[in-house]
């Protein structure tokens, strides 16, 4: 069976046979054969995804290059080759959340030899990761998870032991919050004005804090009521030493331009001619000129979210609430995910907060309509 990438091939004995043609002409074959076709359809994908990112080495090459590592080495070597690779290179913030995963959580398997690990010995070691740290859980799995199938593709071991069902998507440790209209105009007038401008940006145009702290002046077009998201900013520590990064978003989609609703322009304006600058300056700057650092932002929310009775509020909730007001407003899904950043619309819809009340608003006003209809 022939496909756009590589070949399958079903055996007599009813398991899937993978093989490819490499960057190297030569045919290459899967280290071992799959039991279903998705498994062999999943690890062609791996490949051919490795050969677009130009991080692909034919499998003897890599398999004489080194001995086989313990799983902490592997995991580490992997982030490192994913933060180098040309194209789509990890970015900074994601390499330095994904070495704290491994020096917090990789626990017992840290010198485990790679070709040693069990399906039982994930297990054991991700039951014992805690609980109350879903995300965190939830995070360090996929993240060995995906390491393994590139240990796979390296022909370090014969197929991924990681396969605990839903383990990489743990359940919310807190339900997410949106904001009516009502109150986010409350909690607007609780924040302090220093960081009001930034917490209507988040709240009414559904950037987020990385955005919103990365504006620089020119980012913001008070004539034609736009704001254009160019940029995020991160932070990194090197040797100890907090370093800021600016950098465009993390996909296509994050680079956009979104609406500001007339009614907050006037205070946008009143911010903009408050402080003198040039175009490429910070629009929301740190003292010195640096950007803002998250934290200030964070407890700045705080207060306002308290003062009006919603202390559980987090700053991306305020993005939920931009994308529950939009839908109520009659937003399409296409819409969303413009405003939003966001490339599928799984995610765009995870971003709409249902509530009782909304829902029961809207049943009235279908019954509204259908009695107008006679019906």
């Amino acid at each position: 069976m022939t496909r756009r990438f590589g070949t399958l091939r079903r055996l007599p004995s009813g398991r899937w046979q993978a093989s490819y043609t490499g960057p190297d002409r030569r045919r290459h074959s899967a280290p071992s054969t799959f039991d279903d076709r998705a498994d062999a359809e999943l690890w062609l994908a791996r490949v051919r995804r490795r050969i677009e990112l130009d991080g692909w080495q034919p499998p003897e090459d890599r398999r004489q290059q080194a001995a086989v590592p313990t799983v902490g080495e592997y995991v580490r070597t992997v982030i490192d080759r994913r933060a180098t690779r040309s194209r789509r290179p990890l970015r900074p913030s994601t390499v330095d959340l994904y070495r704290r995963l491994v020096r917090l959580t990789m626990g017992a398997l840290e010198h485990v030899r790679l070709d040693s690990l069990t399906p039982a010995m994930v297990a054991d070691w991700y039951d014992g990761l805690p609980v109350d740290a879903p995300t965190q859980r939830g995070n360090a799995y996929e993240l060995l998870r995906s390491a393994l199938g590139d240990a796979v593709e390296d022909g370090l071991i014969a197929a991924n032991p990681a396969h605990l069902r839903g383990a990489g998507k743990p359940a919310r440790a807190r339900q997410v919050e949106a904001l009516t209209v009502d109150e986010m105009v409350a909690y607007l007038d609780a924040a302090d004005p220093r960081y009001r401008p930034m917490l209507a940006l988040a709240g009414w145009c559904g950037l987020r804090s990385g955005e919103v702290r990365a504006l620089r002046r020119r980012d913001l077009d008070l004539e034609r009521g736009e704001v254009h998201i160019r940029q995020s900013v991160t932070k990194t520590y090197r040797d100890g030493r907090r370093q800021w990064i600016i950098g465009p978003p993390k996909t296509a989609a994050g680079r956009r331009t979104v609406a500001v609703p007339p009614a907050i322009i006037p205070m946008l304006e009143q911010w903009v001619r408050g402080r003198l600058g040039a175009p490429d300056d910070l629009l929301f700057p740190a003292a010195g000129g640096e950007p803002m650092d998250d934290s200030a932002l964070r407890a700045a929310h705080k207060r306002a979210a308290g003062a009006i009775g919603r202390g559980s509020l987090t700053v991306h909730d305020l993005r939920r609430t931009a994308a529950t007001l939009a839908a109520e407003g009659g937003a399409t899904t296409a819409e969303l995910m413009r405003l939003l950043g966001h490339t599928t619309v799984g995610v765009a819809m995870l971003y709409q907060v249902p509530e009782h009340a909304r829902d029961r608003a809207r049943a009235e006003a279908l019954s509204r309509r259908i009695e107008q209809a006679g019906g």
